[in-house]
């Protein structure tokens, strides 16, 4: 692969440097720009030094008096379509002993595909025992990294529970909105397998559109159905996806 975890580079469309953090698959990869990580394709980034050296050197020329005034280059605009706040999970390859590619565990992320600076307090369970809780502020159009889960913790009953606010408060605006999702084992399956066979980096979940109005807090909660895609002994059935030819990692 062209890059290795640790590579300076530099996003092709707003020239800000950066570091790789890790491959998400063969298209797609994490990079931390200034702290923030977030995922990119492997041909929207490039190394420091080919845009340094691609630039021609200015031929110096004589002093001359000028009354204009330099315009400050405007960065350019996230084209991000306002599609609401979406849980976001990024399948992650490994390698085993072989060299082949083997399923490891999903990067967890939350999407803010809207015009509000949110507050974000999230809680993961695992068989109603909480395991993780932390708290973010997440400005607007931005993708934040949240914690990684484990492919066969899918198992152990996973719950998020993620009460959202608006930074600036709104008196037309909720004083805040509670959602509750509960991952599907079955389902994620067969995501997992549908966006690696297709080459996709992702797959996801709107939480909501819009940050609800005054009065409307309200709750969305996803039901898991372990009955429906659970062997005998209560695991995961993991053969639509080693059938498709992935290996799984197992990883706590």
């Amino acid at each position: 692969m062209k890059f290795q975890e640790g590579d300076q580079i530099i996003v092709i469309a707003t020239g800000e440097k950066g570091v790789v953090v890790e491959w998400i698959n063969k298209k797609m990869l994490t990079v931390d720009v200034g702290g923030i990580q977030f995922p990119v394709y492997a041909d929207q980034i490039d190394f420091p030094y080919f845009d340094v050296f691609s630039k021609k050197k200015a031929l110096p020329s004589k002093k001359t008096l000028s009354t204009d005034i330099p315009r400050r280059e405007k960065k350019p605009e996230k084209n991000i379509p306002r599609d609401g706040v979406h849980l976001s999970f990024f399948p992650i390859l490994d390698k085993d002993v072989f060299d082949e590619d083997v399923f490891s565990h999903y990067r967890v992320y939350i999407l803010n595909h809207t015009d509000d600076a949110l507050m974000l307090h999230f809680t993961v369970y695992f068989k109603d025992l909480k395991e993780l809780e932390t708290k973010h502020t997440i400005s607007p159009l931005e993708d934040m990294y949240l914690f990684d889960l484990s492919f066969d913790r899918l198992n152990d009953h996973p719950k998020f529970e993620m009460i959202f606010s608006l930074e600036s408060m709104h008196p037309q605006k909720a004083k805040n909105h509670a959602v509750s999702f509960k991952p599907r084992p079955k389902q994620f399956l067969s995501l997992s397998e549908r966006t690696m066979k297709e080459h996709l980096a992702s797959f996801s979940f709107v939480l909501f559109q819009n940050f609800p109005e005054k009065g409307m807090e309200t709750s969305i909660y996803t039901d898991e159905v372990m009955k429906e895609d659970s062997t005998e002994d209560g695991s995961i059935d993991l053969s639509g996806l080693l059938k498709a030819g992935f290996k799984v990692k197992r990883k706590r």
